[in-house]
């Protein structure tokens, strides 16, 4: 997908590269407390990035997309068209190396970095959303960026993206404790499918079209 320029809001929307990870790294830790700056809160300033951004910079190019101002790139929507198949890759690829410069989750228990440290040490179990909403996405904007209408257009692109490729239905987790992005995903055509105490785990069914699914 082509480039795509908004006047209004003086931003330009692209498609993602591996060159970009210096830049989705920072995003997703300065919005990775709950959509607050978890820099002060992890001891390892790429962690959350490579955990939730990087890889799907190398992996998965073709369904992401950076928003890109004149102070340079704000913000993200990074996609997956098949979880279980990246999670396959990310174990053979992209966790050994990490797990080799990481320490174990327990040292840091009770910690910001714990939840992140196990991701990377056990990886991701598989989920029963993954049978029906097969893709993901992650969205990031930093604030300068925010409240411009650039969040839907990111959504719709990718979510357009994946639903040409084939993906019937596409799923997110977000914070409980960020209930305005829990109002973005309602908003924009995203339905609650689980929760627990910590998160909401959204989905969309998607249409040949890439808009939310007719199907009942």
């Amino acid at each position: 997908m082509e480039a795509s320029r908004s006047s209004d809001t003086g931003t330009v929307v692209r498609g993602v590269s591996a060159q970009d990870v210096p830049a989705l790294r920072e995003i997703c830790r300065v919005t990775g407390d709950s959509g607050g700056d978890a820099s002060a809160l992890t001891a390892f300033p790429d962690l959350l990035g490579d955990v939730y951004a990087a890889p799907y910079a190398h992996h998965e190019a073709a369904f992401g997309s950076v928003v890109v101002d004149e102070g340079g790139p704000a913000g993200y929507v990074l996609g997956c068209l098949d979880t279980a198949a990246f999670e396959r890759w990310r174990e053979e690829h992209w966790w050994p190396g990490l797990r080799r410069q990481l320490p174990a989750a327990e040292e840091f228990a009770g910690r910001f970095d714990e939840w992140l440290l196990r991701i990377v040490h056990t990886g991701v179990a598989p989920e029963p959303v993954w049978s029906t909403h097969p893709s993901h996405l992650h969205i990031d904007l930093l604030p300068r960026v925010q409240g411009r209408g650039i969040g839907r257009r990111l959504i719709e692109r990718v979510c357009a993206q994946l639903a040409a490729a084939g993906s019937p239905g596409v799923h997110l987790g977000v914070s409980a404790r960020n209930p305005g992005a829990v109002e973005f995903y309602r908003r924009n055509g995203f339905v609650e499918l689980s929760r627990t105490a910590a998160a909401h785990t959204f989905g969309r069914e998607l249409s040949s079209t890439g808009s939310p699914s007719d199907a009942p």
